[in-house]
């Protein structure tokens, strides 16, 4: 288990490296659009995606003093309109000048959140009974799962095929949350050597707001001591709010920073 916070960070990173790995294979698999890696280089660690819809997945994380000295062979891996975005966790003031002087401008910041299900879970002001969570274990299930996915993220048809490919592989547990037995919230899980990742959490419009996600939140959390499983992460966008109800639960956020190469150096 974790014992500091750097080691729980590291882990929690390691774990969502996992899952983003998983899902490139799956979108492979899936015969998407375009080439789908995933790769490890002098302590830096690569997620690629060489289609236009699917740019935004390209990004190097892992980036400090030492791994910086790995960055231009992982960078040269990546087409040049896709450059990827870097990701320092708490990067020194050397390591921004660095980036700085070699064309990097920051872009928005890249949170990250961990939690140990061992510790005790923070429920004030969180209503869970109204909800009833069940996990994904029949075909009729996953089509229901995978359909309030498709609804509650509207994404474009080339991103709601990538979602559907990831939360259709073996590895990924999905639950869906109802209200007066109607399914109304969905999110997954994935386990993993250092812990689970909770992510694909998509909710109806109608019920937005209404705790869902929080109960979704909870049910996997205590799913994951049950299994006693040492570390829960996932990821989520700035100022979203799947970060408040991560921050509610107690999970501690990590602003991991990020940078892009200014568009005249790319």
């Amino acid at each position: 288990m974790p014992d500091t916070v750097e080691e729980s960070i590291q882990a929690a990173e390691l774990a969502i490296f996992q899952r983003k790995s998983l899902s490139l294979a799956a979108a492979s698999a899936a015969g998407l659009l375009g080439r789908f890696e995933s790769f490890l280089h002098g302590g830096l660690r690569a997620s690629m995606a060489t289609a236009d819809h699917y740019g935004f997945l390209n990004t190097v994380e892992g980036l400090d003093d030492q791994s910086v000295k790995a960055l231009p062979d992982v960078v040269k891996q990546f087409p040049g309109q896709h450059q990827p975005t870097l990701v320092a966790t708490t990067p020194s003031l050397s390591l921004v000048d660095r980036l700085l002087r070699d064309g990097y401008t920051p872009a928005p910041i890249r949170p990250i959140a961990y939690l140990r299900p061992s510790t005790k879970i923070r429920l004030d002001g969180i209503v869970t009974d109204e909800w009833q969570i069940h996990e994904v274990s029949t075909k009729k299930d996953a089509r229901l799962f995978l359909a309030l996915l498709d609804a509650g993220y509207a994404a474009s048809s080339e991103v709601e095929a990538l979602i559907r490919a990831e939360h259709a592989h073996p590895m990924v547990r999905g639950f869906i949350a109802s209200s007066n037995d109607q399914p109304l919230a969905a999110a997954a899980m994935s386990l993993h050597p250092t812990g689970a990742v909770f992510g694909g959490a998509s909710t109806l419009s109608a019920a937005r707001g209404t705790g869902a996600q929080a109960a979704l939140l909870t049910y996997r959390l205590q799913l994951a001591r049950a299994l006693d499983i040492p570390l829960a992460t996932a990821t989520a966008a700035p100022g979203a709010s799947s970060i408040r109800n991560l921050a509610r639960l107690g999970f501690t956020i990590v602003e991991r920073t990020a940078w892009r190469l200014a568009p005249a150096n790319r």
